[in-house]
């Protein structure tokens, strides 16, 4: 450098100088102050993802239980349709088979001789119903027989009310007039009665009763003549006919005895007519003897005893009947086991028959070979391989179509209710850095997934499907890449946004510290929507304001006064400290607006909350999360399931805007945090410590700097 040259330099340097202020003090400045000028703010959700083909055939293990791979095709290779992919050792299922084969030609053997059984057992229970049935209409002919047929076509002189008239004319007969004594008989005569009719007048109602069937003797009498009626029609005949014969015999004794007299005829003739007359007066009565005995014993025996056939081939027609339908329920039963049987030892048949053909799997569709994961919903999982027991629908091999590519994201519950179905998506993939795939969210699932897989933490999360826009057709885009996915929600247009850090926070009023002419001045703001890096100022700074990113050094935290909320008389008191101020207002760890620890700083009850901070309070509650896997990585796993408890009902009570159950759980949460302290060295970090959100725990924009 030539002398000269140096000397204006030295010239310049010295007006700056006199300018005043040094430029490195300045630069220095201008690194910590941010100028605020109307622009536009993006509001997104970023995620991590993992890149998947949008279409993929899965290659699952068919084989039933546990089976080895013996042999797998190598990862990346480039397989065709039906190129064989897995071998699994089915060695087991083939002996099984054999086993199951001779079961089922058992049991057909079994069918075959169910089916035989039932078609003789048919036969027999055919004969036993029409033999019962035989039986039963013979009974019912003989008691016919006996009674007479109802409605026969025989002339009216031929019905039992013809035979009953008989009788009736019988036992209506006049009994015979004594013999007068003969005077020269001596006293030796022997007396003879005579029977009289009249005395067998009860037999004709006799008579009826036994012709009744049914109790209907009105009836009977219409029927034609059975034996019954001709048995008693015959004896009748036999009493008129032994009278009549009386009748000549009697005339012929008292003629002998007339002709004795006279001695025409010998005594020995006159004895021998008076013994024939005597004899056939006891045939006579004889007659009338064998007529009640046969209507009172003889034909009532026999009207009993067919009574009771007829009635007992009934019994055994309905016994046969019911014995058949059983026995043919036991046959029916029998065989449709038996075709059970036979069907299910077939179907377990096929079934391992196809768990065989199952072993050796073939690629369904052409695609380029990647290896599944025996366990993918915890951190991968190691991938098969050869050796290695897989069990039934377990997933083996992954065929990706990756011509159209998509990223599987895990959207966190506190922003799930922000990224819908057609918003647009930025994909960065982590192999391609510098590079970016534009997409579209094409699905949102609507319950949460806690098995992330990929993911470490159990926040909830819900599954979101990002598709990208361009084809993959060089293959450049592989299956289970990772990649950074950045959803667009929407555009506040015309705003002031400025560094979320740039804004602190006085218990419930936010502030920056803006540049005066007299130096930085704590200004009160009033913040809008937001996203990760920046927020949206709606009142206090303009454009061409310069904000300070950082605390101003020398300057005292600003005490803003609070506004004014009615508090509901359900609400329970503060207990202030001397100060004023609540002693657990930000619980231990708790840092005030501007990052430093404050524990003695005023705190709001939810009920002293506007609607707007409310809003705010419980956007903030997934900040909390953090404090929670903290507390479960430290080995507090009770204390942090309480924690989570308790965020899970402050965010359902603020939902339903139940401030006083809100209040309950955030009491809670300010004890577990209290007592969870002691694990954390000391509290205060760059998330403003561990009081709940708007606790004195800070928010988005009070880290400590």
């Amino acid at each position: 450098m030539t002398r000269s040259r140096f000397s204006a330099i030295a010239v310049a340097l010295a007006l700056l100088a006199a300018c005043g202020g040094s430029s490195g003090s300045e630069a220095a400045l201008d690194a910590k102050v941010f100028v605020v000028k109307t622009d536009d703010l993006p509001i997104v959700v970023k995620e991590n993802a993992e890149l998947q083909a949008l279409r993929e055939t899965i290659v699952r293990s068919e084989v039933e239980g546990q089976a080895t791979i013996i042999f797998i095709i190598p990862e990346g290779t480039v397989v065709k349709q039906g190129e064989r992919l897995v071998e699994l050792d089915v060695s087991e299922l083939v002996e099984k088979a054999a086993n199951q084969a001779i079961s089922v030609a058992k049991a057909e053997a079994a069918l075959k001789q169910a089916r035989k059984e039932k078609e003789i057992l048919e036969k027999e229970l055919t004969t036993n119903r029409t033999t019962a049935e035989s039986k039963l209409r013979i009974a019912e002919m003989e008691l016919e027989k006996l009674l007479g047929r109802r409605g026969g076509e025989k002339r009216s002189e031929s019905k039992n009310g013809e035979m009953l008239k008989k009788l009736q004319a019988l036992v209506d007969t006049p009994p015979a007039e004594p013999l007068a004594s003969d005077p020269d008989a001596g006293a030796d005569a022997p007396a003879t009665a005579q029977v009289d009719p009249r005395t067998y007048v009860g037999l004709v109602d006799k008579v009826q009763q036994l012709l009744a069937v049914d109790g209907d003797s009105t009836g009977a009498l219409d029927r034609d003549m059975g034996e019954m009626a001709n048995k008693i029609l015959q004896q009748v005949d036999q009493i008129r006919l032994a009278m009549a014969d009386l009748k000549v015999k009697e005339d012929t004794f008292t003629h002998s005895r007339r002709l004795a007299k006279k001695q025409f005829i010998t005594r020995n003739e006159l004895e021998k007519d008076q013994l024939a007359w005597q004899s056939q007066v006891s045939k006579v009565t004889l007659a009338w003897n064998d007529l009640d005995l046969l209507v009172n014993y003889t034909l009532a025996k026999e009207r009993i005893q067919l009574t009771q056939d007829r009635d007992n081939a009934s019994l055994e027609v309905d016994r046969v009947k019911g014995s058949n339908e059983a026995l043919e329920i036991k046959a029916d039963s029998d065989l449709d086991s038996k075709e059970k049987e036979f069907g299910l030892a077939k179907e377990r048949l096929e079934n391992l028959q196809r768990q065989i053909k199952s072993a050796v799997i073939h690629a369904p569709t052409p695609g380029t070979v990647v290896y599944a994961r025996l366990d993918r919903n915890r951190g991968g999982g190691e991938a098969v391989r050869e050796g290695v027991q897989v069990r039934e629908r377990q997933e083996l091999i992954i065929l990706p179509d990756t011509t159209k590519m998509r990223c599987v994201v895990k959207v966190q519950e506190a922003q799930v209710d922000k990224v819908t179905r057609g918003q647009a998506a930025t994909v960065v993939v982590e192999a391609f850095q510098g590079e970016s795939f534009p997409g579209r969210v094409s699905t949102v699932a609507p319950v949460a997934d806690s098995n992330s897989g990929w993911m470490t933490s159990d926040r909830k999360v819900y599954t979101t499907m990002v598709e990208l826009d361009t084809d993959n057709p060089d293959g450049r885009l592989r299956s289970r890449m990772a990649a950074n996915v950045t959803i667009m929600v929407e555009t506040v247009k015309n705003t002031l946004p400025i560094p979320l850090q740039a804004v602190a926070r006085d218990r419930s009023v936010n502030y920056v510290w803006k540049e005066g002419p007299n130096g930085p001045v704590a200004t009160v703001v009033k913040v809008g929507r937001q996203n990760s890096e920046r927020v949206e100022i709606l009142e206090g700074v303009r454009d061409g304001d310069r904000v300070h990113l950082k605390e101003p050094a020398g300057v005292q935290p600003p005490k803003f006064e609070q506004p004014v909320v009615a508090v509901p008389a359900a609400a329970a008191p503060t207990t202030a400290g001397a100060d004023g101020a609540r002693p657990d207002a930000n619980g231990p760890g708790g840092t005030s607006g501007t990052g430093r620890r404050n524990p003695g700083a005023s705190m709001k009850k939810l009920a002293e909350m506007s609607a707007t901070e409310l809003e705010e309070y419980k956007g903030r509650l997934d900040m909390m999360q953090g404090m929670v896997d903290r507390m479960r990585d430290g080995g507090n796993a009770d204390g942090a399931a309480e924690a989570e408890a308790a965020i899970s009902g402050l965010r359902k009570a603020l939902e339903s805007n139940d401030l006083a159950a809100g209040q309950v759980h955030q009491d809670k949460l300010r004890t577990l945090m209290r007592a969870a302290m002691p694990r954390r060295n000391g509290g205060g970090n760059g998330n403003g410590g561990g009081g709940p959100p708007g606790d004195g725990g800070g928010s988005r924009g009070e880290r400590g700097n």
